[in-house]
């Protein structure tokens, strides 16, 4: 069955090809469509291009987290949006409705096919389901964009060259159309892993959050307006958890399991074949460079197993002031941590090694060791992490935290599966079929993702409370084996590093944002649980933005807090082969925020090499970059199209 879908995916690529011209306006097979567009198999058939669309696991810094606050960039540490380094793009850029025409080809054929009239309601669902997923795409990016109702021809100047709808339309339109698809789709959809009832519900549940809050934090409109998105998405989310009310209980097999059909949490999600499709995450993860990171506040934000932050939890092993070694750090913690970020650990293996593991050997030291007997007792079978880490030829890399600063002095001859800063990030992570493409399939909509967004959208409506916590929140903490959220028990002083408001944006940015909140203490914690479960999966710089946080942006991202004296020593520096090859502090060469201290994988330095350094200071968080430029020959082919506040346009050149 899909390898038919596959094959049939591409007889309909050259059957309904897209015009690259000016949003596709020319339709060069339309004498086809109606004999093709007949039966209800036909339009089943022709949806399966659609699924073809999602990405899955793309190696890309959206996926990884690293605009923002969760990560950066593997080797410079630097962030584009924090620097000012984003400019206008020529062409291109998410500025495209491709799409939107093909899934117009299947709805404006509906109504004359011979199907059932409840057929043709369950089609109709299933094509507004897709036009809303990128309605809300183009407009998470761009604000107003144009609309689009039917497959544009020729004349259809008022649309190709007319003004773009305002958001607030476009967010209504989008509203309608899973509305109608949540009152007539087919609840079961065409089978495992098609668009169904919960499958609109998940979708319903993301678009209502993410608007809603978009509205009400940029001011965009009266909380009447704003608070029917948040009651759609409250009530999308409500009907999932009745209809799946336990969730998977392996957070790591989510990611890292090669078939995800039995998975009943997991909604939606994309198939990926070793070595014929395969996403390739591993192979470039391994490979020199690392190309993304995580980040220390990313790291400090995961609760330890009290349910407290560190910052006040009597199960953190670390000082007061979050200053820890990984090994240190790590203990007691939620597990989605451990398999998210690389644990710390040190083997000893010959030089050159062979590969596998049995020219490795312990160091004798007792906390080199506990993370990898821990990963190994809460791993499976079906999606294990295996320790010590599997380099993309099965080489096996010594020792977490591995470092490709400090001009290679510290790597031990191993250049890969190595980032400025130390943390790791292996989420998505199967030891296997590296250097042919990864097989491990990837969520598209899962329950994580709901029960965040209900327990957020239950607190901006005023609904949250325990029951609401204990059939969200504590689900999740439960499978992360750490005590549960009591709301009564999270007053102002629960996390003092919580966001109390007050920043405003820098006296050279164009576009002034909406004034600057304090986040209510419960609100902070629903905040967290969404971060911490949703890392690496592309949500957190949407969240920033529909929250109007850039302010978060802004802040000097640190790796991990290293000892000189650890790195200064014999198994670093002999097996490195770097000069100067004597051992001593006095040497060491990590950029580290103080004596001991946390490396700074952003701070001008060389690093393997070549030399990072910024142009000019870093303005932090321009608040224009809450949406982005539209491209500049859009502008220049549409003079009724409006340059987004802040961005460039190309008849003034401001």
């Amino acid at each position: 069955m899909k390898t038919y879908k596959i094959l049939f995916i591409l007889t309909l690529t050259l059957l309904f090809s897209c015009n690259d011209d000016f949003m596709e306006k020319y339709p060069k097979n339309a004498a086809t469509v109606p004999t093709f567009f007949t039966t209800y198999e036909n339009f089943k058939s022709y949806s399966w291009q659609f699924y073809a669309w999602y990405s899955g696991y793309t190696l890309n810094a959206t996926q990884f987290d690293s605009y923002t606050d969760n990560g950066m960039d593997g080797q410079t540490g630097v962030n584009a949006y924090a620097t000012d380094q984003i400019i206008e793009p020529t062409s291109g850029g998410e500025w495209y409705y491709s799409r939107i025409r093909v899934i117009h080809q299947m709805l404006d054929n509906i109504d004359n096919s011979s199907m059932t009239d409840t057929e043709k309601k369950h089609w109709k669902s299933v094509g507004y389901f897709f036009k809303s997923q990128e309605y809300l795409r183009l407009m998470t990016a761009f604000g107003d964009v144009i609309w689009v109702d039917k497959v544009l021809g020729s004349s259809d100047n008022d649309i190709l060259y007319g003004p773009a709808t305002p958001r607030l339309e476009i967010a209504k339109k989008i509203l309608e159309m899973l509305q109608y698809a949540q009152q007539n789709i087919k609840k079961d959809g065409d089978g495992r892993n098609t668009v169904n009832l919960n499958v609109v519900n998940a979708l319903m549940s993301r678009f209502g959050l993410f608007e809603g809050t978009w509205e009400k934090y940029h001011q965009l409109s009266s909380e009447t307006d704003y608070k029917k998105y948040l009651q759609a998405s409250f009530d999308a989310s409500s009907a999932l958890i009745a209809a799946i009310p336990n969730i998977h209980g392996n957070y790591n097999e989510l990611f890292n399991s090669y078939d995800l059909t039995s998975v009943n949490s997991v909604l939606l999600f994309k198939v990926f074949y070793v070595g014929k499709n395969g996403h390739m995450i591993n192979r470039s993860m391994g490979a020199n460079p690392t190309p993304y990171q995580a980040s220390s506040d990313l790291v400090q934000s995961y609760l330890c197993t009290d349910g407290k932050p560190i910052w006040t939890s009597s199960s953190y092993q670390g000082p007061a002031d979050g200053n820890a070694t990984m090994d240190v750090e790590f203990l007691n913690r939620d597990r989605r941590l451990y398999y998210s970020i690389c644990p710390p650990y040190r083997v000893n293996t010959t030089f050159p090694q062979n590969k596998d593991m049995s020219n490795v050997s312990p160091t004798g030291v007792a906390k080199d060791a506990y993370f990898m007997n821990l990963m190994a007792s809460i791993s499976t079978s079906t999606a294990p992490k295996i320790m010590p880490v599997h380099q993309w030829n099965d080489e096996l890399v010594r020792e977490m935290p591995h470092f490709s600063s400090g001009g290679g002095r510290y790597n031990m001859a191993q250049g890969y599966n190595a980032v400025t800063g130390g943390y790791y990030p292996w989420k998505i992570y199967t030891p296997a079929n590296q250097g042919s493409g990864d097989g491990n399939d990837a969520p598209i909509y899962r329950m994580g993702e709901v029960l965040v967004n209900h327990a957020e959208v239950a607190w901006e409506l005023g609904k949250f409370d325990q029951s609401v916590a204990d059939a969200t929140i504590n689900k999740l903490r439960t499978r992360g084996n750490i005590a549960t959220m009591k709301v009564s028990d999270i007053t102002s002083s629960f996390d003092p590093k919580r966001d109390k408001g007050g920043w405003a944006p820098s006296s050279g940015d164009k576009v002034q944002g909406t004034p600057d909140y304090e986040v209510d203490p419960v609100l902070w914690e629903i905040r967290r649980e969404r971060r911490v479960e949703l890392y690496c999966e592309g949500f957190r710089f949407n969240d920033i933005k529909r929250w109007a946080k850039g302010k978060y942006i802004s802040q000097q991202l640190f790796g991990a807090w290293v000892k000189k004296a650890e790195y200064e020593d014999e198994r670093h520096i002999v097996i490195g082969a770097k000069t100067p090859a004597t051992p001593a502090v006095a040497n060491f060469t990590l950029p580290l925020a103080g004596d001991d201290g946390t490396v700074m994988p952003n701070n001008p330095s060389v690093s393997e090499g070549r030399v990072y350094v910024r142009e000019k200071p870093s303005p932090g968080w321009l608040n224009k970059q809450y949406l982005s430029p539209i491209p500049l020959n859009e502008l220049t082919l549409n003079p009724e199209l409006k340059q987004n506040p802040g961005w460039r346009s190309p008849d003034t050149g401001n």
